[in-house]
């Protein structure tokens, strides 16, 4: 019970430091379009979960100790090449979907993406720079959401339910952008209401993958990795199989909202849950593991 006490203690304390200053800051500096006036303000926000873990490890005297910052488990290579593919997949299984059953007029060859193969890769690979280039903003997040919170909740409840109650707190942790339409615009019915929910189920099943990635290496560098590459190449490749080459959008059978939802979110909820099955069958063969110890 003293050992549950601490555990609830240090992660009220990590999310009050993580969520205070991503909150004033947010609405404070909101432009009230899903983004922010303030540079600085903007350029730091992910870093306060990381801000918050060390705080909280300092206050409460716990240390450093598992802190997933080595690079990683014997064999973990595999893993990092997972958080660096995946990224890359995820906007084209989502452009193909699109294709296929979104876009009315028009083919996929036809998009500004496939259209110039040059300007594809082009496009792809300073996606890719451009996320290595912020992995430290990546870091910022993974330190805190699946290095410190995932693992703290864990104490207090089963795995599924920690990696759950991540992605929900991850999620609300964007609230004063998503109030103003932050990543699923504005133009759609349930406004704002809708765009929380489409941000938890997104954050609930990508929790599930980046747990996987964490637990499999002992290290947060690939989940950071594969967030700031997930950012950076699903935003800027998959919209551009959403238009045409001349730069005008497709017409869609649903609105924009409706069409990102559809197009994106199945490779999301697919990975997600195989990820969560395979948490729930590592936790399930190292509790065997100790039994038979016993």
């Amino acid at each position: 019970m003293k050992n549950k006490g601490k555990t609830l203690l240090r992660t009220a304390l990590y999310l009050i430091l993580a969520y205070l200053p991503v909150y004033i800051l947010g609405f404070a500096y909101s432009d009230k379009q899903g983004s922010l006036t303030n540079r600085l303000a903007g350029a730091s926000m992910m870093l306060y979960p990381a801000i918050a873990v060390i705080i909280t490890r300092l206050v409460t005297k716990e240390g450093f100790r598992d802190s997933f910052l080595g690079f990683g488990k014997r064999n973990s290579g595999k893993y990092y090449a997972a958080a660096f593919i995946y990224p890359i997949v995820l906007p084209l299984v989502s452009g193909l979907i699109l294709h296929l059953f979104i876009v009315k007029n028009g083919s996929i060859s036809d998009s500004a993406f496939a259209s110039d193969g040059i300007s594809a890769v082009t496009t792809l690979l300073i996606s890719i720079t451009t996320g290595f280039a912020a992995a430290l903003h990546g870091l910022g997040e993974e330190l805190g959401w699946r290095g410190y919170l995932t693992p703290k909740l864990e104490e207090l409840m089963p795995t599924p339910a920690a990696v759950i109650l991540t992605g929900i707190i991850w999620a609300l942790w964007h609230g004063p952008l998503l109030a103003y339409g932050y990543d699923f615009g504005r133009d759609y019915d349930f406004f704002p209401y809708g765009g929380f929910i489409a941000m938890i189920v997104m954050c609930i099943f990508w929790s599930a993958l980046l747990t996987w990635l964490t637990k499999r290496t002992n290290s947060v560098y690939p989940a950071a990795l594969c967030h700031m590459l997930c950012d950076t190449i699903l935003t800027n490749v998959f919209m551009g199989f959403a238009v045409k080459a001349d730069g005008t959008p497709f017409e869609y059978r649903t609105n924009e909202f409706w069409m990102m939802i559809l197009s994106v979110f199945p490779m999301i909820i697919v990975s997600g849950t195989i990820c969560m099955i395979l948490l729930c069958r590592k936790k399930k063969s190292a509790e065997n593991a100790a039994k038979a110890a016993a």
